[in-house]
């Protein structure tokens, strides 16, 4: 009898899942496997609509126009970036897959924190397609302007200076608390520093090609985050 009242209780944990504080839903899903599910979610909607933004400026793009500036990046921080970025996403992938494969590196993270990553990627996902958007034509992977190149500053970027390292930062973390594992977390901290270091250069490019106008923008928004004073001259 208690063999078979033991059994009913694991059942019944496997079946019970509570999503939020007070309301549990009977549901054949453990929590790792929703996690995952979410994960799933949330990659495919920051890639796709990233995608289709890129391809969209390519095709709108003049393919003999000039380019006013275009910053030789690093061999090495662009290999790193490389290296990093493409590893924290296929590892991202894989524990979506067949998490088993990545159990050595697994942390034990409290599911309210898992579910503060899930809300994290929707942020993420949100940045990215209006950064995207927004950007439009002047959408471009590496570090360049055209000649047709206009100052955006409307939309996200009238309160953020570079709301699409901060939908990545968001990615990235969200992949982190979402999957529960160091080495995802590891890599994709170290890919957002190098992308930190990279947004200098990318400052001083836009400088050289706008002046005073980049200038008094860089002052009124926020570098990653809404800014709530205007920055001093000087």
């Amino acid at each position: 009898m208690l063999e078979k009242l033991d059994g009913y209780k694991e059942y019944a944990g496997r079946v019970r899942y509570r999503l939020l504080p007070g309301v549990m839903v009977r549901w054949g899903m453990d929590s790792d496997t929703l996690f995952r599910v979410i994960l799933s979610l949330v990659m495919i909607g920051y890639i796709v609509p990233r995608a289709y933004y890129l391809r969209k400026a390519r095709r709108s793009n003049p393919q003999g126009e000039s380019h006013l500036q275009n910053v030789i990046e690093s061999k090495v921080r662009l290999a790193l970036l490389g290296i990093s970025g493409i590893s924290a996403d296929l590892l991202s992938v894989v524990w979506v897959i067949h998490p088993a494969w990545l159990s050595w590196s697994s942390m034990l993270l409290p599911n309210w924190l898992r579910w503060i990553g899930a809300a994290v990627g929707v942020v993420a996902v949100w940045l990215g397609y209006l950064s995207h958007r927004t950007l439009g034509s002047s959408l471009s992977p590496t570090l360049k302007t055209k000649e047709s190149h206009q100052l955006v500053a409307q939309g996200i970027y009238r309160w953020i200076c570079h709301p699409m390292y901060t939908s990545i930062f968001t990615l990235l973390a969200a992949y982190f608390l979402l999957s529960a594992n160091w080495l995802i977390g590891v890599l994709g901290l170290f890919y957002s520093l190098l992308l930190v270091e990279r947004v200098g250069h990318e400052e001083m490019m836009m400088l050289d090609v706008f002046g005073e106008e980049y200038r008094q923008y860089m002052r009124r928004t926020g570098r990653f985050f809404p800014r709530l004073t205007q920055r001093k001259a000087g």
